[in-house]
């Protein structure tokens, strides 16, 4: 059998292109490792239209249940190889599957560049947090630090700013490193303390929330309470197996992709934050993923 698609990914982004797959009535499969993706990991959504709020976890049901209205039933497991053959798409799984298809579409996300310190795992979604859009406005009048002296922690420092009565900028070079306008923007306020040549050691907490951090400095160790730890230093794109295809990716490792979603690569597609897309949230991916899934419709239908 060769699919006229394999969704490689089952995230916001992957799960929206099946839905809109099964719509259009195509011959598709859905190959994930897990289902949600970073979605899992997140506290409270407030920004996603429909829900006024709701957590990741939850969220990640609701789509579940869509799916399995829809009779999509994602293969489990994980996509070790790509690549052509015969004028196809060979995909290899991690448990031997070999799967045939006209197309692929890469919805394969991204990871947080983590702190791997104590505390960080356990804390994740109870005070540590790597998306300020999704959860600075939890933290009015709260302590916070922000890490990561960069364009993405300047930029939760300023968006902290319309909630936090406190903000600990930790960086663990000796300067800020993101641009003037923004450190001009932020820096500035007096509640900002900006803490340089600085790392973060350890996230303490009472097993419900955080309560401090352990940072080191010249040597020497403080404790610093804090509510909330903001971890800004960078996403890593999920991209091997564009790599293997040889679609071409930008400075970041993102895939590049046209406003269609089409690659480098003839019937390569991507969509959501393993992309070159500017903003990387869960309403960007699932509309990425639709649109995604569209354009390889129309390509396949022309083709034909």
């Amino acid at each position: 059998m060769i699919y006229d698609t394999i969704i490689i990914g089952a995230g916001p982004a992957g799960i929206s292109a099946s839905i809109y797959a099964v719509r259009k009535k195509i011959k598709f499969l859905l190959v994930s490792e897990t289902v949600g993706g970073q979605v899992l990991t997140s506290g409270d959504i407030e920004n996603f239209l429909g829900y006024s709020e709701i957590d990741g976890i939850q969220f990640v049901n609701r789509m579940v249940d869509q799916m399995n209205r829809l009779g999509i039933k994602p293969l489990i497991d994980r996509v070790v190889k790509a690549e052509r053959r015969n004028g196809n798409f060979l995909i290899l799984t991690a448990s031997g599957r070999e799967i045939f298809s006209h197309s692929l579409l890469l919805c394969t996300g991204s990871e947080y560049r983590k702190l791997n310190i104590p505390g960080e795992r356990e804390y994740t979604g109870r005070g540590v947090s790597y998306c300020y859009t999704c959860d600075a406005p939890f933290y009015k009048n709260a302590t916070v630090a922000v890490v990561g002296g960069g364009n993405a922690g300047l930029e939760a420092v300023q968006q902290l700013l319309n909630y936090a009565n406190k903000i600990y900028l930790i960086e663990a070079t000796d300067k800020i490193k993101g641009d003037e306008i923004l450190q001009d923007r932020t820096l500035s306020d007096e509640r900002v303390e900006v803490l340089l040549n600085t790392k973060v050691k350890e996230i303490k907490g009472d097993r419900k929330s955080v309560t401090s951090i352990i940072l080191e400095k010249d040597r020497s160790i403080k404790e610093l309470k804090v509510e909330g730890v903001f971890v800004e230093i960078g996403l890593v794109p999920n991209t091997e197996l564009a790599d293997q295809l040889g679609v071409v990716k930008n400075e970041k490792g993102e895939i590049v992709i046209d406003c269609n979603n089409r690659t480098t690569e003839e019937r390569v597609y991507a969509a959501g934050d393993c992309t070159n897309i500017f903003a990387k949230q869960i309403i960007t991916a699932a509309g990425e993923g639709a649109k995604a899934l569209l354009s390889l419709y129309h390509d396949l239908l022309y083709s034909l």
